[in-house]
């Protein structure tokens, strides 16, 4: 269902046939005209084929001279304009015809129609607030006018609440419009939108109860809403791991489009993804073929690309590795020229798997932000109240202070980590261990592709988990530097060797430190100490236990410190710089000094940086213990 041909109907609706003399029974053949006429033209998504009618409809509407004509035709231009994104001339005929109904509509059916449309286009501009005060004049007119009306009003109130994130009244409005509605695809649109905001909730069991409570409704049912109906609920409960009911549910559907000549490629998709799930390739593929025949003749690259991913899935889990490989080089064809349509790049916002994960944090790490800064100010209120209440309150205060440096400090940590994470897995390194990666596989390397596609998966996840924590054992953060250097000398052809040194029983001890503290040095050392170094390269992290810190030691037989262009030494990179925060504050949190130093190994006649840390450590918890137990 699309959405501009839904409000159409409501806005062409706004004024019916009624007994009038001949003037007003022109105009109701007008709006009878452009509902019949020019409405099929938005619902095709052709607004330059409904202006052209529109305009030679004017002469008409004017020799009508019926405010009633006039809006609808007004609103019709507005929806033209908006459809072609030209929001400026959609807002200018919008407001006119807003404007003539306030001024001459007695019965409130003509600014009904005006506000909601105008609602419609702010949402569109992202003006949210503007689109709510419109949307909410609209529902209350509803109320008092139009009540069938009511339904696509809380359809789009619930639209611009779910933008400005008020999940509590998304759910108020969606179900309001659905228990009214009686139009059968506007209800269809409102049950999808509520399985939706079950599903955006993560809660699957509702939207699955849901459309059951959908089935038993009797005073509700025509083929169009039975197909919806049964195909959401056949993905749902595949989602749910009941892919032998989800199928039935599938299959049902398509037979109903079938007769309605509705069969799309995300149909046959979603059928092919439930065989997959049932170990049915055969059958997946023919589901496969099927839709990518549709997505290809309506030039669907988005419904291509993810056709051909199932397709390299389901050859992978048979173990036709090339094959599957082949597929993916589809999908990548696919994609980019995804990337080349704009059609593409407005429908759709695709990223990397890491890319997602690095919008999350910054959008968790944004939150968090938030919530400090709200809790601050609420403390800072209150000092000011107890210094103005009585001294004796400055325990009270004191305690809040700390409190308040403490939240600053976890707040600093944790952005500081979120630039380190970004520091070291930046899309350059993703990039060059994916073309390392390609190079193995073209040249049938087979057990070597593997073996570098296992480590990068591995230091992926675990550099990702780390970056959640404050905290991590250090035998996690060791197995993640043992993947980056085993990477990154498999790259570099073993141009050269690394030794990692650690005392003995480590992994007995459950020490906890500050993740990602070692690996920027041995990351400078690779790409910056050993690029001059064509064999013969070494690495070397020791790592000692001491009283209450570990005592770190990074050194390489490299070209040393190389000196600026401006003569005045090697200048801090952005990653040293950040360590040497991170341990000024974790020296401050653990009371035990952390410490930083590197030297050039000229000064002891030799080759090479050597980089010695002071890191203190905490021990593990007997909560910490419990979960590594589990």
């Amino acid at each position: 269902m699309q959405r501009i041909p839904v409000l159409i109907l409501l806005l062409l609706a706004a004024c019916g046939p009624q007994n009038a003399p001949r003037q007003e029974r022109s105009a109701d053949s007008l709006i009878a005209f452009m509902k019949n006429e020019v409405n099929p033209y938005f619902h095709d998504h052709l607004p330059r084929e409904a202006g052209r009618l529109l305009d030679s409809l004017l002469p008409m509407v004017k020799q009508a001279n019926d405010y009633r004509a006039t809006c609808n035709w007004l609103r019709c231009k507005g929806v033209q304009y908006n459809m072609l994104k030209q929001y400026d001339s959609a807002r200018y005929f919008i407001d006119r015809s807003v404007q003539l109904a306030r001024e001459q509509d007695t019965t409130g059916k003509q600014i009904l129609g005006g506000n909601v449309q105008m609602a419609d286009l702010l949402r569109e501009q992202r003006e949210y607030d503007s689109a709510l005060r419109y949307a909410r004049e609209a529902y209350y007119l509803a109320k008092k006018v139009d009540t069938p009306g009511l339904p696509i009003i809380c359809f789009r109130l619930s639209e611009i609440y779910n933008e400005i994130g008020d999940a509590p009244a998304v759910r108020r409005y969606l179900f309001e419009g659905y228990e009214r509605c009686t139009q059968p695809r506007l209800k269809t649109v409102l049950a999808n939108s509520i399985s939706k905001y079950y599903k955006d909730a993560g809660h699957t069991d509702s939207a699955i109860l849901f459309f059951r409570e959908m089935e038993r409704d009797t005073s509700f049912s025509n083929p169009y809403f039975d197909a919806v109906l049964h195909e959401n609920l056949g993905v749902l409960l595949v989602d749910d791991h009941k892919p032998e009911e989800g199928l039935r549910h599938q299959l049902q559907a398509m037979e109903i489009n079938r007769g309605l000549d509705e069969l799309d490629g995300d149909s046959y998709l979603n059928l092919a993804v439930t065989y997959s799930k049932l170990g049915q390739y055969g059958t997946a593929t023919t589901y496969l073929d099927s839709a990518l025949h549709l997505a290809t003749a309506q030039q669907d690259q988005n419904a291509i690309t993810r056709t051909w991913n199932r397709r390299a899935n389901n050859l992978a889990d048979q173990g036709n590795y090339k094959a599957a490989f082949t597929a993916l080089d589809s999908a990548y064809e696919s994609f980019a020229a995804e990337q080349d349509s704009s059609l593409a790049l407005q429908a759709r916002e695709l990223e990397t798997q890491y890319a997602v994960k690095a919008k999350d944090d910054e959008i968790a790490a944004l939150a968090f932000e938030n919530k400090v800064n709200r809790q601050i100010r609420r403390q800072q209120q209150v000092i000011i109240a107890v210094i103005a209440v009585a001294a004796v309150l400055l325990g009270i205060l004191g305690l809040l202070l700390w409190r308040r440096r403490a939240m600053q400090l976890e707040l600093r940590e944790a952005a500081l980590r979120q630039r380190l994470l970004r520091s070291q897995m930046e899309p350059h390194f993703i990039f060059n261990t994916l073309s390392v990666l390609q190079s193995f596989i073209r040249s049938n390397e087979r057990e070597k592709s593997i073996k570098y596609l296992n480590k990068f998966a591995r230091l992926v996840r675990i550099s990702l988990e780390n970056a959640r924590e404050s905290i991590v054992p250090l035998k996690d953060e060791l197995v993640a530097l043992e993947s980056y250097l085993s990477l990154q000398a498999m790259r570099f052809e073993d141009a050269f060797d690394f030794k990692i040194d650690v005392y003995e029983h480590y992994e007995e001890d459950g020490l906890l430190i500050p993740p990602m503290l070692l690996q920027p040095f041995v990351e400078n050392a690779i790409l910056h100490g050993l690029r001059r170094v064509e064999h013969g390269g070494m690495v070397t992290v020791r790592i000692e236990r001491r009283q209450h810190t570990l005592h770190c030691v990074i050194e390489d037989n490299g070209s040393g410190m190389q000196p600026a262009e401006d003569g005045r030494g090697e200048k801090q990179s952005l990653s040293t710089i950040i360590t040497q925060e991170r341990l000024a504050m974790l020296s401050k949190q653990t009371g035990h000094p952390a410490t930083l130093h590197i030297t050039d190994k000229k000064v002891e006649n030799s080759h090479g940086i050597k980089v010695e840390m002071d890191i203190p450590f905490r021990k593990n918890s007997a909560a910490h213990a419990g979960r590594e137990t589990a």
